[in-house]
């Protein structure tokens, strides 16, 4: 007996001794201690943290002191929501100044809405174009968030026209969902030794995200973040969103916060006075005056990209128009043998130690300088890219539009606010009349209170002629800020398919435009989209999709008329 339990004890402590061996002989690199120490106009910060008001483990006390523990100077709290809470004025906590913003579910994926004036009226969902809109009407800026999730539910799904004014080009959140599960387990020994270097072994060069951010920048701003969706809350379902409760908050804000910030470049430092500094900040984010840093690796970090050409300097984050002649200078200050990679539109072009010069034709195109530590795959540093504009697409002068190859025209049919299949619809608890008050069709709603449950209120027509119809045009108005949600029923199946799309209304007469190509969905899933086709009826749609249970108010629509496409009678 004796024997058996001192072989199990050498036996146990056997493989202790080669789990610490294994354990201590794949540690990550210690991340590299750089100096000095950046200039007061560069301050860097963590984006993208979540704190117990959605589905975080600490309070934004607690994640500000994490920040400045770990060096950061700025904190942008980016909690779950539906942009209708008035966002928190900035302050600074522990000598961290605290910005809160808001992540929004949309139907094509997550939206960060950062530098919101004020509270939503109104609940910010359904299709990203319509939140985007709705977040540059509250004087906002758009982000993607985790624009290429290994999960299909965290990805970005939504179509072109959803014009995002910034995107994570790297996510530390997603960068760990398509590791192997030996390696997420190997990271999470490690880190009980090198934290924030452990997870840094799960990051990869997002190749993807990048070819996503040239292709949007190449024809509007888009800036670049490094996210750290922290959340100090492990996940037990990958796809869930907002995270439930755990009591495993790890990784810790204190480690994530050391993996990987945002710098931001200020033409002035901090002047300790909250509103002002925070404005500032924004400012220079929107405008693309920042770079990420993988703290991990190396830091602090001090990145310097600039174009010169004949009309002068365009700063990193700067466009410029197409020329004979354009010289790139980019600079690493503190880490002399570092290899800077110039690329355009994701290709090589240029490359050097420390620092780069490349002088040619400044040929349109997207401009970044990536920066790589010795023995990393993943970029050290990244900026914010410098454009070279090109001469806008030419109109299309093809051929007229065909119906089954038959030439078509356009023809406008009204539906007038008289007309007589102008009904109501509802679900069974919610109140909705509608009368004729010239010169529009007017509804008075009041959906049921309570907890969601398919409330709506619609304003119906039918449409009798059976031509393709490409668009929709209306005047909306309404007793208070809202998004109407306006839905066609097409033919086909028992009730015809319903697509939507929406609009924001409020007290002025708003002339409305949409097309049935950007219509989505409603209640089905599809990758097609109808480009003309007949419609059944017309609905203009008060739900909680936008409207909370228990709202009540008025919608005037006037000037409704249907584009169709008919065949030419020559």
């Amino acid at each position: 007996m004796r024997r058996g339990f001192r072989t199990l004890i050498l036996t146990t402590a056997a493989f202790a001794a080669a789990v610490a061996f294994w354990i201590l002989s794949t540690l990550p690199p210690s991340a590299v201690r750089l100096s000095p120490s950046l200039p007061a106009t560069r301050v860097t910060g963590a984006y993208h943290v979540h704190s117990v008001r959605s589905d975080g483990t600490g309070t934004p006390d607690e994640i500000a002191r994490a920040a400045q523990s770990a060096g950061l100077q700025f904190v942008i709290l980016t909690d779950h929501g539906d942009g209708t809470r008035a966002p928190d004025p900035p302050a600074y906590r522990d000598g961290v100044l605290c910005i809160d913003a808001v992540e929004i579910n949309t139907s094509g994926g997550h939206i960060v809405a950062l530098g919101l004036r004020a509270g939503s009226p109104y609940p910010l969902a359904g299709e990203a174009r319509d939140v985007i809109e709705d977040i540059h009407r509250l004087g906002g800026v758009a982000i993607a968030a985790h624009p290429d999730s290994p999960k299909p539910e965290l990805r970005w799904r939504a179509q072109l026209s959803a014009a995002y004014d910034g995107i994570e080009w790297i996510n530390a959140d997603s960068e760990w969902r398509d590791d192997k599960p030996r390696d997420i387990l190997a990271a999470a020994v490690r880190s009980l030794i090198r934290p924030p270097e452990a997870i840094a072994t799960l990051f990869s060069r997002p190749a993807r995200t990048l070819q996503r951010w040239d292709a949007a920048a190449r024809i509007r701003p888009v800036f670049g973040m490094a996210a750290l969706d922290a959340h100090a809350r492990i996940s037990w379902r990958e796809d869930e969103e907002p995270r439930q409760r755990t009591l495993l908050a790890r990784p810790s804000y204190d480690a994530i916060f050391a993996t990987l910030a945002q710098t931001v470049v200020l033409d002035a430092p901090l002047a300790n006075d909250a509103r002002a500094d925070a404005d500032r900040l924004m400012a220079a984010i929107a405008a693309g005056r920042s770079f990420s840093i993988v703290r991990a690796f190396a830091g602090p970090g001090d990145l310097e990209f600039s174009a010169t050409t004949p009309a002068g300097v365009v700063p990193m984050g700067g466009r410029v128009a197409a020329g004979p002649s354009i010289t790139f200078r980019a600079q690493v200050l503190q880490a002399a043998g570092a290899r800077l990679v110039l690329t355009r539109m994701g290709s090589e072009i240029s490359a050097g130690s420390g620092s780069l010069q490349w002088s040619g034709a400044a040929e349109p195109g997207v401009y970044r300088v990536e920066v790589q530590w010795p023995g990393m795959t993943t970029p050290w540093l990244m900026s914010n890219p410098i454009v070279i504009e090109g001469n806008p697409p030419a109109p299309d002068a093809g051929r007229p539009p065909e119906i089954d190859g038959d030439p078509a025209t356009l023809v406008m049919v009204p539906i007038a606010a008289d007309d007589p299949s102008w009904v109501v619809e509802k679900d069974p608890a919610s109140q909705a009349v509608t009368v004729l008050d010239p010169p529009s069709r007017r509804l008075d709603y009041q959906l049921a209170p309570g907890a969601p449950h398919s409330q709506y209120a619609a304003l119906a027509a039918s449409v009798s002629d059976r031509s393709g119809v490409e668009f929709i045009e209306f005047t909306a108005r309404a007793s208070a800020p809202m998004r109407v949600s306006m839905q066609v029923r097409l033919f086909g199946g028992k009730d015809g398919q319903r697509w939507r799309g929406s609009a924001y209304a409020d007290e002025t007469p708003r002339p409305v435009k949409l097309w049935l190509r950007d219509l989505e969905p409603a209640g089905f899933v599809t990758s097609q989209r109808p480009n003309f086709a007949p419609i059944q009826a017309l609905l203009f749609v008060v739900d909680t999709l936008n409207a909370k249970p228990g709202t009540g108010g008025t919608l005037w629509i006037s000037d409704v008329r249907l584009g169709v496409r008919k065949p030419s009678q020559r």
